[in-house]
Order: structure tokens, then sequence, then C-alpha cells
């Protein structure tokens, strides 16, 4: 799959392409000379936005987390009421995603800044949940299990 770029390529342009091939193919795919050849050009052009490879991991890695997390928490809180926004959150968790997040678990079992990565997005998606329940009226303690519970099942639908 050759692409030749008929303008200069970004750094946007770049992470966004990784961010699709990560999805399609996995982690293993995620370096410059790979990407350079599906993208039909040269590697210097990757080298003039990143420092490196891992610069460029980071950047994807704060894509997805960005994608992932903060976008959708951001359309969330768009609602007022706690059952509409738990409601809007089980609907965009379990509405089919993009093959991401089992990527980005198995890229987490082998480098060191996803595996950080991910675990850090745990814990915010489950702090998140338990706020949305504890907003909703379910007691602390049950709000706790049950945002558990609930990323758990999500973590299995989407693996």
């Amino acid at each position: 799959m050759v692409q030749i770029m008929a303008k200069r390529l970004s750094a946007q342009d770049w992470i966004d392409f990784a961010m699709a091939t990560l999805a399609r193919e996995g982690f293993d795919a995620l370096k410059a000379d790979v990407l350079a050849r599906k993208l039909g050009v040269s590697r210097g052009s990757f080298y003039w936005h990143f420092t490196g490879l891992d610069d460029f991991h980071r950047k994807i890695i704060d894509r997805w987390k960005q994608l992932a997390t903060d976008s959708i928490i951001v359309e969330i809180e768009r609602f007022e009421a706690p059952e509409q926004r738990l409601n809007a959150l089980l609907r965009i968790a379990f509405e089919g995603g993009s093959g991401l997040e089992p990527r980005m678990r198995a890229w987490a079992d082998n480098n060191i800044a996803a595996a950080q990565a991910v675990s850090a997005i745990d814990r915010r998606r489950q702090e998140y949940i338990e706020r949305l329940l504890v907003e909703a009226e379910v007691p602390q303690p049950t709000a706790k299990t049950r945002a558990q519970l609930l990323y758990w099942t999500y973590l299995g639908a989407v693996s």
C-alpha cells in the first residue's frame, strides 16, 4: 500500500498514519523505514519531525490517550444528568472501536512507555467510571466495585 504524497508531510500526518497502521498491523509496523516506504517518502521526512523512534512512539501514545480517553470524556461531560453520562459512556464503549485498544495492550507487553500509558489510562478510566456512578447516587464502595466490573467487561469486549 504505497501512497505518493503530493504535499510535504507534517508530524501529524505521520502520527495519523501510524495510528491507522497500529490499528491494522500492530506495533511491529511502527518503524520509520516501514512507514516511510508505505507513505512513499524517505526516512528523512520522518527525522525532520521526530528526534527518533522513541520520540515518535511517545507522540503516538499521547495521541492514543487523547483519542481513546480524553476526547471521550469531553464528549460525555456534555450531558447534564449523571444517568445520561453513564448511558453515553456505555454506548461509546460498547458500540465498537477502531482496533487500537487491543493493539495498544499488545504493544504495552513489549514497550515500557506503552505499558505506563496503558496503566495510567486504566486508572483514569476506572476513576472516571467510579465518579459517574457516585454522581448517579451509587454508594462509594459499591461504585468502586461496579466501576471495576464495568471496565473489565469493556476490556473483554474489545479484546
